[in-house]
């Protein structure tokens, strides 16, 4: 099976985590190729490909517009076969934000028109020693909401590696076997 795994990404943590996948899922036995669609590649055709994984980061609650540009580009390919979409944010990270994490999946659904077979929230990461001061400030008051349990100031990473494996896993396990039954 060949798999397409097209993201967008701003501080590179989206990209950390399709690289993941994409080992993922070559260990599994199939073919992989990694798409950043902030660069543009004439060579892809999104007709060759049995499966995506579509993946974006969310900054100042949207993803990023070359993502939105390669869905609606192919929505009617990644509407035939089977998709998982991945959104990426800081508000994934805390229980309270959760709704707010889906919110943003919504908008991309609203704003694209492609409403995935599947979608999965996952934890990003912080930067902040890449920050300016305003996006520290931003990021302090404004996403963090004055949170006694993190330091602004250090850079962490919230991503659960391991649900995102399992999760990767089922998405995959679930295209095997509905090949297995087409044939």
């Amino acid at each position: 099976m060949k798999i397409l795994i097209a993201y967008a990404t701003t501080e590179g943590q989206t990209h950390k985590i399709c690289k993941t996948i994409a080992e993922q899922v070559a260990e599994y036995g199939h073919q992989v190729e990694l798409l950043d669609t902030a660069r543009k590649r004439r060579d892809i055709h999104t007709g060759d490909f049995d499966a995506f994984i579509v993946a974006a980061s969310v900054h100042q609650e949207k993803h990023q517009d070359e993502i939105e540009v390669f869905v609606a580009a192919s929505k009617e390919v990644l509407s035939a076969k089977p998709a998982l979409f991945i959104s990426v944010s800081l508000a994934a990270a805390f229980e309270e934000k959760i709704p707010d994490a889906n919110s943003y999946v919504a908008d991309f659904i609203d704003r694209t028109g492609w409403t995935p077979a599947h979608s999965l929230i996952v934890a990003g990461a912080v930067r902040s020693e890449e920050y300016d001061y305003f996006q520290q400030q931003i990021l302090e008051h404004v996403v963090l909401g004055d949170r006694d349990d993190f330091q602004p100031d250090e850079a962490q990473e919230f991503t659960d590696w391991a649900e995102l494996t399992k999760a990767v896993g089922k998405f995959v396990s679930g295209i095997e076997k509905q090949k297995r039954g087409q044939t």
